[in-house]
């Protein structure tokens, strides 16, 4: 009786020289950034170069970033079940899944790269973190980034609005010092095609 030989199994199989490989690669990256000659947006497109370059698969390239994260002891797993945990899929980040990258992805993450490559010296990233307020006074989106409080409404704001003023005060005194509150009242919506 005869093996079926699995080629996608063998192609899609990391050895040790390509963990390594994929390392000098990363440090020369890593290095041109650190510099300013190269943004993250030329970071995550050279990324897809390589990837090309070295006919390698989303899947094998997975495989090489968790052995190359394994090798520093970062325990992938319990990256993967935390990522899970905030219901994301650690093998569909970005929208290209790991075993299966459609060309419609593909192209998703090329575009993005392209605008992040010609926008990237007018974005700053930032983490934030969103709250709501839905009460007789107001209907509130608060979007607050470190010192920042972002209130964000379709209707007029109400400033007397109690749940409001304890929000703003038990945030602020997380800093014991002034924080900047900014109103984005009747705001338009509209859905861009």
């Amino acid at each position: 009786m005869s093996e079926i030989i699995d080629f996608n199994e063998l192609k899609n199989k990391v050895k040790e020289s390509d963990v390594d490989k994929f390392e000098d690669y990363m440090y020369s990256l890593y290095t041109d950034v650190a510099s300013g000659k190269l943004s993250m947006a030329g970071f995550s497109r050279k990324m897809m170069d390589y990837m090309r370059e070295n006919n390698i698969s989303q899947e094998k390239f997975y495989k090489i970033q968790q052995k190359f994260m394994e090798r520093y002891g970062i325990d992938t797993k319990e990256m993967d079940d935390q990522l899970k945990k905030f219901g994301l899929d650690p093998e569909k980040i970005n929208g290209i899944s790991s075993s299966n990258p459609s060309q419609e992805s593909v192209d998703r993450y090329t575009k993005a790269s392209g605008f992040y490559d010609k926008y990237s010296h007018k974005i700053k990233i930032k983490s934030n973190i969103t709250s709501y307020i839905k009460n007789d006074l107001n209907d509130l989106e608060i979007i607050i980034e470190e010192d920042k409080v972002i209130l964000c409404s379709d209707k007029k704001i109400d400033l007397s609005d109690r749940e409001l003023n304890e929000f703003l005060s038990s945030y602020r005194n997380m800093f014991d010092k002034t924080i900047r509150v900014v109103l984005c009242e009747t705001t338009k919506k509209y859905d861009y095609k």
